[in-house]
């Protein structure tokens, strides 16, 4: 165990243009971004125990890069501050207000898109070197509250077609997860981390303006009341929504970003980054004998950092590439869609077209992994800073997934997110596969992929405590 630790942050603006496409939603009818809600941010923590060095970079945006994408960025990180890559976390706040990063299956606001993205790599690189440059002496510490505010989207319904619908009486992860950085010299807070796991969906398809949805409002909330820095690291949100999804109210995002970064806040007051304990200083005659109590230090904090970074093969349900119907079928349905823009179709008529065309995507995507092999190979990271610790996997995960790994990691506060390091479409339990569901029709993976997963980051997490 290290007593050395040390922290810096750093936040830069990566609000796209107005004009940009913005294309989350099989049910919208419009294509570019007409406005700006709230701007949306790049933030960035870097940690060190004077011998590892971790990057934790979180924006607001629908999704981290992955792929080709990933590995540039990181390598443009790690050319400016030596940390090696598989010590770089790129986490996303799955926003669904947020830009198109690649194409969509319409063609308005395309054209804005490559120079908005390749801007990012160069964004995110100096606001990570600002973070390691900005390292000084830091305590960390942990804690977990609970907030009621999300509920689990999957409603019964239709046989084999669950109702994206809150659900009161199935698994709910509640939990609001809390890691506390001070200044060791000031004992004020540097930044603050929380947890969550709920889809930031409130702003949907008739919402025409980019924005964070409700984690930016849990952001300034803590930040406004904490102090210090605020990353909101997504938790295992795949099948959690929030009580107030889908309403399209930028007053109802700012309500459910307020109830969790209240809570968060509340959990932040009470973290001691330098463990105490309470005596009494001295005595004081009154109407009784009063003793004025302090507290002082015991022992040194825990500083430790840690970074384990593995490969790790989920099995696929795997299926034959797509045939040349399929291809065909993808294609006329977007087409069928440009056709009755053009000539000024109403707006049902666009509608309906437009979830077709946008159904058929999502569906040619998940076979296109399907058909790639019997498993796939995806990257689980886990960080140890001092006494807590994080994972994050690039999928939307179940909540269940992640409340396994919180609950028989060795660590008291951990954090589980997907959304990190790229993400790959939904990794449901078991359990949902016998049920049907929008997030199994959009899995590429087996049944059995989530047990993998939940014994995969327990290993991790049990070789960072040693």
């Amino acid at each position: 165990m290290s007593s050395r630790f040390y922290a810096g942050v750093a936040r830069s603006d990566i609000t796209p243009p107005v004009g940009i496409a913005h294309g989350n939603w099989a049910a919208q009818v419009h294509e570019r971004a007409e406005g700006v809600d709230l701007p949306l941010y790049c933030t960035a923590l870097a940690a060190s125990d004077g011998e590892e060095e971790v990057i934790i970079a979180e924006w607001e945006l629908g999704g981290p890069p992955d792929g080709e994408w990933l590995a540039e960025i990181r390598q443009r990180i790690t050319d400016l501050t030596g940390i090696p890559a598989s010590h770089i976390r790129i986490s996303a706040t799955h926003t669904h207000s947020g830009p198109n990063l690649t194409p969509p299956w319409f063609d308005a606001g395309v054209e804005m898109i490559e120079p908005y993205r390749a801007s990012l790599a160069d964004r995110l690189a100096g606001t990570c070197l600002a973070a390691h440059n900005n390292l000084q002496p830091a305590r960390v510490g942990g804690g977990k509250g609970s907030c009621a505010v999300n509920a689990s989207r999957r409603s019964k319904w239709k046989p084999d077609r669950p109702l994206m619908a809150p659900n009161f009486d199935t698994f709910i992860d509640r939990e609001v997860g809390v890691i506390r950085i001070d200044s060791a010299d000031s004992g004020q807070p540097i930044a603050i981390l929380v947890n969550y796991a709920a889809h930031p969906t409130i702003l949907a398809w008739d919402n025409r303006l980019i924005s964070p949805d409700y984690p930016g409002t849990v952001r300034r909330t803590v930040e406004n009341i904490v102090g210090g820095t605020c990353l909101y690291l997504q938790g295992a949100a795949g099948n959690q929504d929030t009580i107030r999804d889908f309403g399209n109210r930028v007053e109802d995002a700012r309500w459910v970003g307020r109830q969790i970064g209240l809570e968060a806040s509340r959990v932040a007051e009470l973290i001691e980054t330098q463990p105490t304990k309470m005596e009494v200083d001295h005595y004081v005659e009154s109407s009784w004998t009063m003793g004025v109590v302090k507290r002082v230090p015991v022992g040194e904090p825990d500083g430790t950092v840690r970074c384990i970074s593995r490969r790790v093969a989920l099995p696929l349900n795997h299926r034959e590439p797509p045939t040349e119907d399929e291809l065909a079928e993808v294609q006329a349905l977007k087409q069928n869609l440009a056709d009755l823009r053009a000539k000024g179709a109403p707006k049902d008529e666009i509608r309906e077209a437009n979830r077709l065309a946008r159904r058929a995507g999502l569906g040619m995507r998940v076979i296109n992994i399907r058909s790639g092999g019997t498993e796939q190979e995806i990257e689980f990271q886990a960080i140890r800073l001092g006494p807590t610790a994080l994972v994050g996997i690039p999928v939307e995960p179940f909540s269940e997934i992640g409340a396994a790994v919180k609950t028989d990691s060795p660590f008291e506060t951990t954090f589980f997110s997907g959304y990190t390091n790229g993400v790959n479409l939904y990794l449901p339990v078991a359990e949902a596969f016998e049920q049907g569901g929008y997030e199994v029709w959009v899995s590429p993976y087996a049944p059995e992929a989530a047990g993998v997963s939940i014994e995969a980051s327990l290993n991790l997490l049990r070789d960072l405590a040693n």
